[in-house]
């Protein structure tokens, strides 16, 4: 890949077609999230391999995906970048205008970015068979056999620290069971998550769902075998017709989405909230506009009766955030008393504890 002092000497410069730079990893969570957002607006991109060492120049940590704009510019984070892309394309939307369904998008990201990592790393990497295809997979990604057991050892060390043992996998297969059948239930009536048209929530739950449970051996043979409805879903957010789709459901929400978003209010809700309580113990007595670290101690929730101990992300508190200022959005009394029914109230109607801001790649405590 070509670099210069600039980087990426290939983007720069005032070509009116330049396209837009995507570097993503196929088996990653999040860039199977943002390349469909990508192929969904019919953005003019190419995709390239990471170049760890230009990321790491450019934005201080080695995360991907990344994009770089025409400009020449590198965005990183999928969140933020689909933010992005919604700014500068417009149309087609990913965002829907119906603040109840714009709220679900908030939700479903919240769930696929942040619980569902329980179920995606417990069956890559506490799956011997996956384990072992994704070792060789990384080897043949990086061109080293070395360098693929070293990226395998890192990523399966995360286990204990998202909260997955072998005392807590019962739980999360017993969620991963239901969630799998709530949604092969719906998307055998519907053909994406909240209607007629792609939009932020299934890119989201794309990221989990293609990058780990479609991609690897054995849960992808559980996919085709028992969620073909969820596969053939799969298939058609990797090659989105914009132009075929219909509309969202504007607030009126089908029994087969209420059966999925339930749970999420039993399971996931709990999880998350505790991280925005671990970070509530931490941050007293903390000093304001301090870069937090990516993970504040310990927090304890429950799963399905079972005990689950994890790192605390602020991160996950900034996602609850974002949620919430949607939420507050939904003008309609029906419409919020549905989520709330379905969700918690504790999710949707507590103010922000710890009022945090993103800043590039840090968040910091900000003065309510």
């Amino acid at each position: 890949m070509a670099t210069g002092s600039t980087g990426f000497g290939y983007v720069m410069g005032g070509f009116v077609n330049r396209p837009w730079i995507f570097m993503g990893v196929d088996r990653s969570h999040f860039s199977a999230k943002l390349r469909p957002a990508l192929r969904y607006k019919q953005i003019h991109y190419v995709e390239y391999p990471p170049d760890w060492e230009e990321i790491q120049r450019r934005t201080g940590a080695n995360f991907i995906p990344v994009v770089v704009d025409p400009g020449g510019e590198m965005h990183q984070d999928s969140t933020e970048i689909i933010d992005l892309l919604e700014e500068r394309f417009d149309e087609p939307r990913l965002l829907p205008a119906s603040p109840a369904d714009l709220a679900l998008c908030r939700l479903i990201e919240l769930y696929a970015d942040e619980f569902f990592l329980l179920v995606s790393m417990r069956t890559r990497w506490a799956y011997s068979e996956n384990a072992a295809e994704m070792r060789r997979a990384f080897a043949a990604f990086s061109g080293s056999v070395q360098v693929g057991e070293s990226l395998a050892d890192r990523m399966s060390s995360y286990l204990p620290m998202l909260g997955i043992t072998e005392a807590t996998m019962p739980a999360i297969d017993s969620h991963t069971d239901d969630v799998l059948e709530a949604l092969n239930r719906h998307l055998a009536k519907s053909p994406f998550l909240l209607g007629d048209r792609m939009s932020l929530a299934d890119c989201a739950l794309m990221g989990p769902l293609y990058a780990h449970l479609y991609q690897d051996r054995v849960t992808r043979k559980r996919l085709l075998d028992e969620a073909i409805e969820v596969c053939a879903w799969i298939e058609r957010c990797n090659r989105p017709v914009p132009e075929s789709m219909g509309t969202w459901f504007g607030g009126q929400y089908p029994g087969t989405l209420r059966e999925v978003l339930s749970l999420v209010g039993r399971d996931a809700v709990p999880h998350v909230l505790a991280h925005e309580e671990a970070l509530v113990g931490w941050v007293a007595g903390q000093q304001t506009g301090v870069p937090l670290p990516r993970v504040v101690g310990e927090c304890k929730s429950e799963l399905r009766g079972l005990r689950i101990t994890c790192g605390a992300r602020p991160y996950v508190t900034w996602k609850i955030e974002r949620f919430r200022q949607a939420f507050d959005a939904i003008g309609s009394t029906s419409e919020r008393g549905l989520l709330v029914a379905l969700v918690g109230g504790a999710l949707v109607s507590s103010p922000s504890k710890v009022p945090i801001a993103k800043s590039g790649n840090e968040l910091v405590v900000v003065t309510s």
